[in-house]
C-alpha cells in the first residue's frame, strides 16, 4: 500500500516535471519565436543594398551647392581619402587590420560567433564595454549604409547586411573595400588618406611599424592617431612634441606626438607575432623604430580662392552635426567627407567670382605697380642688414639672403657657434631656445610684383634627448647625434656653420604681405554671399582671415559700442559733445584725435563723421562700459553664455587684461580684437532695422537619400528700435557724404559705414552697408609689429571697387525710413531747438535739420548762444561806463560747464574764440568818464570862444559835428560791424577747408 502511493507520487511528480518541461520549452520556443520575430522585422527594416556597387559608393562624397542647387565643391581631396587596389596596399597593413580587428576574417561568414562569445565575457568580467565583436565585414556594412548608433537594432542591422555582402563578395574584395573606406584620424579616410595624413607617403611604402600604428587607430581614431592637432595659442613646448604644422578647414593647428598610439601600436605588433604574421626578429625590429621622428603630417592642397568660403561651410556643418543632431566630432567628419551630403551653402556664385578677381589683381586695382615703392603698402623698420625690426627693435623677419645659402641651408655666423668634444654649442639670435625645442626665425624676400612675402620656418629636427640648453640662450647638440648625423652641418669658405635644410620645416611659399579679408553679407537674411580670407596665397593657407583673424577694430568700433547704445539711452544726432581736453586715470591728456587740436562742442553726427575719438570716450563714459557691453551682446560680439568662444575678453576671465575699458571699446584697443565677419554681422543690425541675424553659410543639408538632415533657419534677436537703427545708419551714411570716408561712396547709390584705424596703421578697417548688402573689409600685415603706409583711406577705396562691381545693375534705392522718424530743426551748438540768436552766430549760422525718433526731439530752446554787449577796445563785456561809440552787441556761445584754459595748460579749442567772455571792461570806470568828459567839454568850449560870433562857422561846427557823429558812430559802427560779420565767415571757410583736410 505504502509503494503503492510511492508510486503513484512518484508518477505526479514525474508527470508535473514533464509539464514543466514541456512548459519552459514552449516559453523558450516563443522566445526564441518572439527575438526571431523581432530580429526579422529589425533586418526587414535594413536597406535594400548591393554588395556589386559597393566601388562607386567608395567614391560617393557630399557636394557643396549654390542655393539653386549647382555643385559648387565635390567634398573630397587626395589628402583626405584615395581608393587604391589591395595589391597596393602592403601584405603587412592587411594583416595588421586583421590581427587586430577581426583575426577569423579570412574563414567567418561575415559574422563571428566565436568572437561574440569571447567578446560578451571579456565585458562581463571587465564591467564594461573593453571589446568589440564586430567583424571587418560589418564594419564595413556600417560604414557604408548604417550610422555609429549604439543601439541593438542597428548591431542587427549590421550583422544581417554583413551576411549579405559574405554572399556576393570575396575576402579581398571585402577586405579592399574596407582599407579604402575605414576612418582613421585627422581627416584621413581610407589607408592611402593615412599614409599621406601621417607620413607624407604613399601607402605601398609604409613600413612593418608604420602598418601597425596606422591599424592600432581604428579602435578610437580620437584617442590613437600618430598625432594629434593642437592651436598654436594652445601648444606647450615643455609637455608636448611638434612633429609639424598643418591646416584643418582654414586654421593654422600644430601637430604634437601622441604616445597612446606607439603604445597601441606594440599591441598590433604583438598580436602579428602571435598570428604568425610576422617572425620575432621583424616584431623587435619594428619595436626599435622611432615613430616621432618619422612622423610628417601631409600638406593639405587648396585649389583656388572660393575654398576660404567652402572650408568655413565645412566648419559650420561639422558644428551643426555636434550640436544639433548630436554627433561625435569623428562621426560629424566622417558624415561630411563620405556620408553623400548635400549643402546648400549661402554663396552667391556671381558675387564671389567679382570678389575673388579683384583680389586676384589686389596690387594692381589699389596701385600704380610700375610706380610704386617696393615692398608695396609696407612701413617697415629695418637694420643695417636689411632684416625686418619689431617694436623693440627685435629682428622678427630676416632677410632671406642673411638666413640660408642658396641651397636654403641654415647660415650659423662665426663666432656664433662652437665645436668640441661634447658636441656644437651655438649662441645665436636667429635661434629661440624653448623647453624642448629650438625654433628657427622666420624669413622674408620681395616677389617680382614688388610685395612682400614672409615665410615660415619650425625648429630644428633633433631629438629632445640631444639638446642641452644653457641660461645664456645658448644649446648644445650631443656629440652622439652629429656622429649619427653626419649631413647635419658643414662648413663653408667663410668659416659659417651650415645646418642642411632637411633637418628643419620651410615654408617656400610664403604669404603675400599685407594681406586682406572681406565679407559680404544679405543682412536681412544673415546669409554670407562672398567671403575671400586672405590673398595671394600659394599651397596650403595658414588662416582664414574673415573668420577667424582677431584684429584690433580701431574706430570701426565706435558706432557698435558706443553710438548705438547712446542713441538708445537719451542721446540723439544733434547731441552736443564738447571736444576738449580729456584725462586718463593717471590725469595724463588722452585721447589724442587723429588730427591736431580738439574742434570744441561738436554734435553727435559730427563726431561720427569726424571720428572724435575725445568724444567716442566722452559718451562711453557718460553711458557706462556695462550698457556697451550689453549691446555688444546682443550683436553677437560678446557670447554671455560661453565666454570661451568670443571674442571679447571679460574682467572674469582676466582682471589685468581685459576689454572692459574706455579704450577697448571706445577707440577699438581690443585685446585679442573682431572678426570682419562679426564686425559686418554687427554693422548688418544697423542696416536691418535694429534687428541682429547671426550669419549664416548655409541654409540646409540633405542625406545621400535626399532627406532634409538640418534646417538651418535664421536667429534673429532685437537691438534697438527701427527709429533709433534709422538715426544711426544715417549718420553713418552721412559719414560717407560729409565725413571722413568719402572714399566709400559707391556711384549712385547710398553708402553708410565707418573707418577703422589702429596705433601706428597695423589695421585699416572699413565696414559699412547699402540698401542691399553690408560688409566689411580689413588691411594689414600677419604681424602686427610691420604696420601700413597708407590709413583707413585705403581700405574705404578697396570697399568702394568691391561693392561697385556687386551692385552693379541693381536699382538705385534708399535707405528705407521708418514711420516714426520726424525732422526739426536745431542749433548744432546746443541740440535744442534754434533762436534767433543761432542765424547770428559769428561763424555763421548753426541752425540745422536733423532727423529724430519721435518722442526724442527737443523741446526747450537753445540756451548756450548769448548777446553780449561788448567793448570794442577791451573786447570784455561792456560796463556803464564805457563809451557809447566802443560798444557794439555780438553773439556768442556760453559753455556748460565752462572750459577754463589754464586748468589744461593753455591749450584752446578751435571754437574758443566764439566762447562768451566773462569779464567786464576794467578799462572804463566813473573816474575816467569824468575825464573824458571835461576834456571833451574844454575843447568844445574853446572852439566856441575862437569862432562864437561866427554863425556861418558855428553851422559849419555843427555840420562838422554831424558829419562826425555820422561817421564815427554810425557808419563806423557799422563797418566794425560788418568786418567781425566778415571775419566770421571767413573763419567759418577756414572751418570748412580744415574739414576738406581731414576727408580722404
Amino acid at each position: 500500500m505504502a509503494e503503492n502511493k510511492r508510486t503513484q507520487k512518484k508518477k505526479k511528480k514525474g508527470k508535473k516535471l514533464k509539464i514543466f518541461l514541456l512548459i519552459l520549452f514552449l516559453l523558450i520556443v516563443s522566445a526564441i519565436g518572439a527575438v526571431g520575430g523581432i530580429v526579422i522585422a529589425i533586418a526587414k527594416d535594413a536597406p535594400k543594398i548591393d554588395p556589386t556597387n559597393i566601388d562607386s559608393i567608395l567614391s560617393q562624397t557630399s557636394f557643396i551647392l549654390d542655393p539653386e542647387g549647382n555643385e559648387i565643391e565635390k567634398i573630397q581631396t587626395q589628402e583626405y581619402r584615395t581608393v587604391v587596389d589591395l595589391d597596393k596596399i602592403p601584405k603587412n597593413l592587411q594583416n595588421a587590420f586583421i590581427a587586430i580587428e577581426d583575426e577569423r576574417f579570412r574563414s567567418h561568414i561575415g559574422i563571428d560567433p566565436k568572437g561574440i562569445v569571447k567578446s560578451t565575457i571579456d565585458n562581463i568580467r571587465a564591467g564594461a564595454i573593453v571589446r568589440g565583436a564586430s567583424t571587418i565585414t560589418q564594419q564595413l556594412a556600417r560604414n557604408l549604409y548604417l550610422n555609429n548608433d549604439v543601439k541593438w537594432d542597428r548591431k542587427i542591422k549590421e550583422a544581417y547586411l554583413a551576411l549579405q555582402i559574405e554572399k556576393v563578395l570575396t575576402k579581398d574584395q571585402i577586405l579592399e573595400a574596407y582599407l579604402n573606406r575605414i576612418y582613421l584620424g585627422q581627416g584621413a579616410y581610407g589607408a592611402q588618406g593615412a599614409a599621406q595624413t601621417y607620413f607624407s607617403k604613399n601607402v605601398e611604402d609604409l613600413t612593418l611599424a608604420q602598418c601597425a600604428l596606422i591599424a592600432g587607430v581604428v579602435k578610437s581614431p580620437y584617442k590613437y592617431p600618430p598625432y594629434k592637432t593642437v592651436k598654436p595659442e594652445n601648444f606647450d613646448s615643455s609637455t608636448q612634441y611638434e612633429v609639424g604644422e598643418l591646416d584643418i578647414l582654414g586654421e593654422k593647428y600644430i601637430a604634437v606626438y601622441n604616445e597612446d598610439a606607439v603604445e597601441r601600436q606594440k599591441i598590433v605588433l604583438m598580436k602579428m607575432k602571435e598570428l604568425g604574421y610576422i617572425s620575432e626578429e621583424e616584431y623587435q625590429e619594428a619595436l626599435k623604430e622611432d615613430i616621432k621622428t618619422e612622423l610628417k603630417p601631409g600638406r593639405k592642397k587648396i585649389t583656388g580662392i572660393s575654398s576660404y568660403f567652402t572650408d568655413y561651410v565645412k566648419s559650420q556643418v561639422i558644428d551643426a552635426l555636434v550640436n544639433e543632431l548630436g554627433y561625435s566630432r569623428e562621426d560629424a567628419e566622417n558624415e561630411l567627407f563620405t556620408g553623400g551630403l548635400r549643402i546648400y551653402s549661402t554663396m552667391d556664385v556671381d558675387m564671389q567670382h567679382k570678389l575673388e578677381e579683384i583680389y586676384k589683381n589686389f596690387t594692381e586695382e589699389l596701385f600704380n605697380v610700375k610706380s610704386a615703392k617696393a615692398p608695396i603698402l609696407i612701413d617697415w623698420k629695418l637694420d643695417k642688414n636689411k632684416n625686418i625690426l619689431g617694436e623693440n627693435n627685435n629682428i622678427i623677419y630676416y632677410k632671406q639672403e642673411n638666413l640660408f645659402n642658396k641651397n636654403y641651408d641654415l647660415i650659423v655666423e662665426k663666432g656664433t657657434f662652437e665645436l668640441g668634444d661634447t658636441g656644437l654649442k651655438i649662441n645665436n639670435k636667429k635661434f629661440s631656445v624653448y623647453n624642448n625645442s629650438i625654433t628657427i626665425s622666420d624669413y622674408y624676400n620681395i616677389n617680382e610684383k614688388k610685395n612682400l612675402v614672409t615665410h615660415n620656418v619650425g625648429a630644428l629636427s633633433v631629438p629632445e634627448k640631444s639638446l642641452t640648453k644653457g641660461d645664456n640662450k645658448e644649446f648644445l647638440i650631443s656629440k652622439e647625434f652629429l656622429n649619427e648625423n653626419k649631413d647635419f652641418y658643414s662648413i663653408d669658405e667663410k668659416g659659417n656653420l651650415l645646418i642642411n635644410s632637411k633637418y628643419f620645416f620651410r615654408s617656400s611659399d610664403g604669404v603675400v604681405q599685407p594681406q586682406s579679408a572681406t565679407v559680404i553679407l544679405d543682412y536681412r537674411t544673415g546669409e554670407i554671399k562672398a567671403l575671400v580670407g586672405g590673398r595671394d596665397i600659394e599651397g596650403a593657407k595658414l588662416l582664414n582671415r574673415a573668420t577667424s583673424s582677431r584684429r584690433q577694430p580701431g574706430s570701426s568700433i565706435k558706432p557698435i559700442a558706443v553710438y548705438l547704445p547712446a542713441l538708445d539711452n537719451g542721446y540723439t544726432a544733434a547731441t552736443p559733445i564738447d571736444d576738449v581736453p580729456y584725462y586718463d586715470h593717471n590725469g595724463n591728456i588722452w585721447p589724442r584725435n587723429s588730427y591736431k587740436g580738439y574742434k570744441g562742442i561738436t554734435t553727435l553726427r559730427a563726431s561720427v563723421e569726424q571720428s572724435i575719438n575725445v568724444n567716442s570716450v566722452k559718451t562711453l563714459s557718460d553711458i557706462g562700459i556695462k550698457t556697451s557691453m550689453e549691446y555688444l551682446t546682443k550683436l553677437g560680439i560678446i557670447n554671455s553664455d560661453d565666454p570661451k568662444n568670443d571674442s571679447f575678453v571679460s574682467s572674469a576671465e582676466n582682471k589685468k587684461n581685459n576689454d572692459e575699458n574706455l579704450s577697448a571699446l571706445g577707440l577699438g584697443g581690443m585685446t585679442k580684437g573682431l572678426t570682419p565677419l562679426e564686425l559686418t554681422a554687427a554693422y548688418g543690425a544697423i542696416a536691418d532695422g535694429g534687428t541682429y541675424t547671426k550669419p549664416l553659410s548655409f541654409t540646409k543639408i540633405l542625406d545621400k537619400d535626399g532627406n532634409v538632415l538640418i534646417e538651418n533657419t535664421p536667429q534673429r534677436n532685437k537691438v534697438v528700435s527701427e527709429g533709433v537703427a534709422f538715426v544711426m545708419s544715417d549718420i553713418l551714411r552721412t559719414t560717407v557724404t560729409n565725413g571722413i570716408a568719402g572714399r566709400a561712396q559707391i556711384p549712385n547709390m547710398p553708402t553708410a559705414g565707418k573707418t577703422g584705424t589702429t596705433q601706428n596703421q597695423a589695421d585699416i578697417w572699413f565696414v559699412g552697408f547699402t540698401p542691399y548688402y553690408a560688409a566689411g573689409v580689413w588691411i594689414g600685415n600677419d604681424s602686427p609689429q610691420i604696420t601700413l603706409t597708407k590709413g583707413s583711406s585705403m581700405a574705404a577705396t578697396l570697399w568702394q571697387k568691391i561693392m561697385t562691381d556687386v551692385h552693379e545693375g541693381l536699382e538705385k534705392k534708399n535707405f528705407e525710413k521708418p514711420d516714426s522718424i520726424v525732422t526739426a530743426q536745431i542749433c548744432t551748438q546746443s541740440g535744442k531747438l534754434p533762436t534767433s540768436l543761432c542765424a547770428r552766430d559769428p561763424r555763421g549760422s548753426t541752425v540745422r535739420s536733423e532727423i529724430f525718433v519721435k518722442g526724442t526731439v527737443p523741446t526747450e530752446q537753445c540756451d548756450v548762444h548769448v548777446e553780449l554787449d561788448i567793448d570794442t577796445v577791451t573786447n570784455k563785456i561792456a560796463n556803464k561806463y564805457c563809451p557809447p561809440g566802443n560798444v557794439e552787441k555780438r553773439v556768442f556761445i556760453k559753455r556748460n560747464p565752462p572750459y577754463k584754459p589754464a586748468e589744461h595748460g593753455g591749450i584752446l579749442p578751435n571754437d574758443y574764440k566764439y566762447t562768451a567772455p566773462t569779464e567786464v571792461c576794467d578799462v572804463h570806470n566813473q573816474e575816467n568818464s569824468v575825464n573824458d568828459w571835461l576834456n571833451d567839454w574844454f575843447n568844445n568850449g574853446n572852439d566856441n570862444n575862437d569862432n562864437g560870433n561866427d554863425d556861418n562857422n558855428g553851422n559849419e561846427n555843427n555840420n562838422n559835428g554831424n558829419n562826425e557823429n555820422n561817421n564815427g558812430n554810425g557808419n563806423d559802427d557799422n563797418n566794425n560791424w560788418n568786418d567781425d560779420d566778415n571775419n566770421g565767415n571767413n573763419g567759418n571757410n577756414n572751418g570748412n577747408t580744415d574739414q576738406n583736410n581731414v576727408s580722404p
